[in-house]
Order: structure tokens, then sequence, then C-alpha cells
């Protein structure tokens, strides 16, 4: 079952990326972006009483009205049963009626471009991340091909490096 996040998911979702990432900066990274009120949307997936994913998607502070799908999170034992793949779309889908003109994610191309999103529509960012790994999803008109600067919350600085084209 997918729902929106509430407060009492929080220890929920820290397991969730704890399990699901090497070290715990992303459940840093969501607790952070959340204390801040950065997150757009906040989607779980739920096994009965159990937490099993997460989807988050923060406020881009540049462009206006973009947004970032980070951190996305699926425990082991419950990956390759499409789990992630429901949370991205119905994230995508909230994300949008909430406004969202944009939606860029920093990934793997053969899992997100499923889903719409292309690195062709992205060529033109600017952004402190790899531009060969990121990848945009375009809702409103203009915003494919955009010449736009990224600019992600400082929440994300622990991963920053330096701006590249």
């Amino acid at each position: 079952m997918l729902r929106l996040y509430a407060a009492a998911d929080e220890i929920g979702v820290s397991n969730v990326l704890t399990q699901s990432y090497d070290t715990p900066a992303e459940a840093r990274l969501v607790s952070s972006l959340r204390e801040k009120g950065e997150l757009l949307v906040e989607l779980v997936a739920k096994d009965e009483d159990t937490t099993v994913g997460y989807i988050g998607f923060s406020k881009h502070l540049n462009p206006e009205g973009w947004v970032a799908l980070a951190p996305l999170a699926v425990i082991p034992q419950c990956r390759d049963r499409g789990v992630g793949a429901d949370l991205v779309r119905y994230g995508l889908d909230y994300a949008r009626r909430a406004g969202a003109r944009a939606v860029t994610v920093l990934g793997d191309g053969r899992y997100y471009q499923r889903f719409g999103f292309t690195y062709k529509a992205a060529k033109n960012l600017t952004t402190p991340y790899s531009i060969e790994n990121t990848l945009l999803y375009p809702i409103a008109a203009g915003t494919a091909f955009a010449e736009e600067r990224l600019v992600y919350s400082s929440a994300f600085d622990a991963f920053s490096t330096a701006p590249t084209r």
C-alpha cells in the first residue's frame, strides 16, 4: 500500500533509508529537508505495518516550481516487486498535482527513462552534480531543454561538487 508520509512514519522511513544505502547520509538528508520544510511530496510504501519503501521530492531553490526526486529507497528484501516503480509513478503524479513544473533526478537512466525522464531534456541545465547522470521529467510547457541553473537545498551540500554543465 502506498500513501502520503505522516509524522508517525519517521522511524520507518529512517530504517528504509539506512537499509537501502551504504551510509546514513540519505536518512540525514531527508531529515534535514523535512526540518527545512523543503519536501514537496513524500510517499511511503507499507507492507502491513512495516515501511518497505520511500520516495521524496524536494523543492529546488531555482528554478521556481522545479523539484528533485531524491531519494528513492526500497528495503533489499522487497526489491524487484515493483515497489520502487509504484513509488516513482505515484510520486510523479502527486508532484504534478502539487504544482511541480519539472522533476530532476540524478541516477541510472536505464531505470528512470521508463517513467519519462530523459537526458536530452536536461542537456541545457547547469547543475552542481554530473550532467551526464542528470535526467529531467518535464511537466509544464517550456521546461524541456530549458537553460536553467539547478539550485538544490543546502541540505544537499554534503553531496555537492563544483558546478558542471
